[in-house]
C-alpha cells in the first residue's frame, strides 16, 4: 500500500460529552455559512419495551439498548441530522425471554410495543414542535407489525407541524441482526424504517460520497483495530494537534449542526474540546489499555457493528474509554470509521 501506516485518519469525529453540553445552551446563534438554516434544535424521544434494539439516525446509530424491561429516552441529534428527508431506523428483535436451555427466544410477543417521536424546539422562541413517526406493535393473530389508532399516550398520532412532517408510513425489512458485545453472538433482528422532512437545510455528512460498502474480512478487523490504536496513541502522547487534523471535517460539521459556528476551530474553542482528548480528564478519569490488546482477544471475537447500510463500522464495546481508579463508571469516545474508495480507512463520527 502506498500510504503510510495510519495516513487513513484524515475524518472527523464529534465528541458526545461536548455534545450533551452543548443542548443546555439557551443563547442566541453564532455566525453560520449563508448555505445552511439551522433555526432548531432536534431530538429523538423512544418509549420502547419487550425488544433489545438500536436507533440509527440517517444510518448513525444513536442508541443501542439490551434490555427488554421498558426503556425511555430523549436524545439531541443535530448532528446528525441531513437537509430535506431524514430516516429513523429501529432495529430490534423481539425477546420473550429464554427457554429450558437458557437461549435467547426471539418471535413476536403480545408486551412488545415501540414508539418513536421527533421533537424540535425553536433557538431564539423556544416554540416545540413533536410529530409521531413510529407507534406500532405486534397483530398476534397475523404476527406482524401494525400501527395503534392511538398511541401509547391514548393520543392521537401528529404527522405534520409546520416546520416538519411525516406520512405516518412504516417499511419493514427482515435479514438483519442485533449485535452487542453482551450476547454470544449477534441474533436476527428486523428494520422497522420511517422517514420525515424538515425545512431547516443541515451540511451534508463529509464521508457520504466516499464511503464504500465493507466486507467483515480479517484484514478489515485488523485495520478497524489499528485505527483504534491510532487513536489511543495520540491522545495518551498528548497529540491535540495530530487529533485536529483527523477530526477537522467532523468538527466544522459540528460547528454548524450545533450553530456554534462554521469551521473546526470554532467547534473547539465552544467546546472546549482540548479537555477531552488527553490521558487523563479533569475529573480525574484516566485513558485505559485497549481492551483487545490488554487481553490478547482473537480478531474472530470482535463484534463489529456495520452502519449505514455497511458503509460505517465501529467495533463493540468501545475500545476508547477513561476510568477512575476505584470507580465503576466508564466515560467513552465512540468512534466509527468509512473506507474511501483507495481503500483507506476514516474516522466517520461518533455516536451516543
Amino acid at each position: 500500500m502506498k500510504t503510510k501506516p495510519m495516513a487513513w485518519v484524515v475524518g472527523g469525529v464529534l465528541l458526545l460529552a461536548v455534545t450533551l453540553m452543548i443542548w443546555n445552551v439557551k443563547g442566541t446563534q453564532m455566525a453560520r455559512a449563508s448555505d445552511y438554516v439551522i433555526d432548531r434544535n432536534y431530538y429523538v424521544i423512544v418509549h420502547s419495551r419487550g425488544a433489545v434494539y438500536d436507533v440509527f439516525i440517517n444510518g448513525i446509530t444513536t442508541k443501542k439498548e439490551h434490555r427488554i424491561r421498558p426503556e425511555n429516552f430523549n436524545l439531541p441529534i443535530n448532528h446528525l441530522m441531513q437537509s430535506g428527508v431524514n430516516t429513523v431506523t429501529y432495529n430490534f428483535s423481539p425477546l420473550k425471554g429464554r427457554d429450558d436451555e437458557g437461549n435467547l427466544i426471539v418471535e413476536p410477543h403480545e408486551n412488545f410495543f415501540i414508539h418513536i417521536s421527533i421533537e424540535s424546539v425553536h433557538l431564539k422562541t423556544r416554540e416545540r414542535e413533536r410529530i409521531t413517526l413510529v407507534d406500532a406493535r405486534y397483530d398476534m393473530e397475523a404476527g406482524q407489525i401494525v400501527s395503534n389508532e392511538k398511541t401509547i399516550f391514548d393520543t392521537d398520532p401528529v404527522y405534520r407541524q409546520p416546520h416538519m412532517q411525516t406520512t405516518g408510513e412504516l417499511k419493514l425489512k427482515s435479514n438483519h441482526v442485533w449485535v452487542n458485545h453482551g450476547l454470544e453472538s449477534p441474533i436476527p433482528s428486523q428494520h422497522l424504517i420511517a422517514e420525515f422532512r424538515i425545512s431547516d437545510r443541515f451540511p451534508r455528512f463529509h464521508w457520504l460520497d466516499e464511503a464504500v460498502v465493507l466486507e467483515d474480512t480479517p484484514k478489515l478487523r485488523r485495520e478497524v483495530r489499528d485505527a483504534y490504536r491510532y487513536i489511543h496513541k495520540l491522545i495518551e502522547n498528548g497529540d491535540f494537534g495530530g487529533m485536529r487534523r483527523i477530526m477537522e471535517p467532523g468538527w466544522k460539521n459540528a460547528a454548524i449542526s450545533l450553530n456554534m459556528g462554521n469551521s473546526a476551530d470554532d467547534f473547539i474553542r465552544s467546546a472546549n474540546s482540548r479537555q477531552a482528548f488527553v490521558k487523563v480528564l479533569e475529573d480525574g478519569r484516566i485513558l485505559q489499555p485497549l481492551h483487545f490488546d490488554q487481553l490478547e482477544t482473537p480478531l474472530e471475537l470482535d463484534h463489529l457493528q456495520f452502519m449505514a447500510d455497511g458503509r460505517v463500522v465501529r467495533l463493540l464495546p468501545d475500545p476508547i474509554q477513561w476510568e477512575r481508579p476505584g470507580a465503576t463508571h466508564t466515560t467513552f469516545s465512540r468512534f466509527v470509521f468509512y473506507m474511501n474508495e483507495e481503500g483507506v480507512l476514516m474516522v466517520a463520527a461518533i455516536v451516543l
